[in-house]
């Protein structure tokens, strides 16, 4: 073979080689990117890495209880507060750790052991009354039996999840007494993962028989999940 063809197919030789290189860069990029953005996973969908900030244990849990934030809403109705916080995993491990700096490893393994579920917590407190919430406008001492015992087991049933066109059950229940110790109360809530495929709106719907305000909707927007901040681990 002559000098000049052999030069040729060395040419020809290389430019199929960066072809391929520029190709499955493209496509590895397709999928780790968008509209040009390297994206994170988060359990509430994809966001821009450059958006999602990173925040230590304490900055962290303070973000998601802010209701600014999307994560924690709040409805008054007379002198009741009915609240709803929703819980990510992370948050979840930082509240029981109840530590300023968490190994990865740690965090990890915890949220592997609670991905099977989506947590909440419903909280009912009183603005004026000095004493246990179940004893706001009592009238007999039958009525507040009746109503230990509805909060204790009968409310789970009037707690449900909207998301899309599922319509999720109350399936874990936990209702924190005071007693006295405060005109509050908090009822821990999980509903198992949705159907949906893509991401939905979170409409937790409780239906008050206590105190008679009826219905009450919080609804988590997808743009305000999507917000969720990374856990600092070390």
């Amino acid at each position: 073979m002559e000098k000049t063809e052999m030069n040729k197919l060395g040419a020809l030789i290389i430019l199929s080689y960066f072809i391929f290189f520029m190709v499955s860069c493209a496509n590895t990029e397709s999928t780790d990117t968008i509209a040009g953005e390297k994206i994170v996973e988060v359990e509430n969908g994809y966001i821009p890495a450059e958006k999602a900030k990173v925040k230590n244990v304490k900055d962290y849990v303070q973000w998601i209880q802010d209701p600014d934030n999307g994560f924690k809403k709040e409805k008054t109705i007379n002198n009741l507060t009915f609240s709803a916080q929703f819980k990510p995993y992370e948050y979840i491990v930082c509240l029981e750790e109840k530590k300023d700096i968490l190994p990865d490893s740690l965090v990890r393994r915890k949220v592997g052991e609670l991905k099977d579920m989506q947590y909440y917590d419903l909280k009912i407190s009183l603005k004026e009354f000095a004493g246990e919430l179940l004893k706001y406008q009592l009238t007999s001492s039958q009525q507040y039996t009746e109503r230990v015992n509805y909060f204790a087991f009968g409310m789970q049933h009037d707690i449900h999840l909207v998301e899309g066109t599922d319509t999720l059950a109350c399936e874990l229940y936990h209702f924190e007494r005071t007693f006295d110790a405060a005109p509050t109360s908090t009822i821990l809530l999980g509903f198992h993962i949705s159907n949906q495929k893509t991401a939905e709106n979170k409409t937790l719907l409780f239906y008050d028989r206590t105190f008679n305000t009826g219905l009450i909707k919080f609804t988590f927007r997808t743009q305000e999940l999507k917000n969720l901040p990374k856990l600092k681990t070390s």
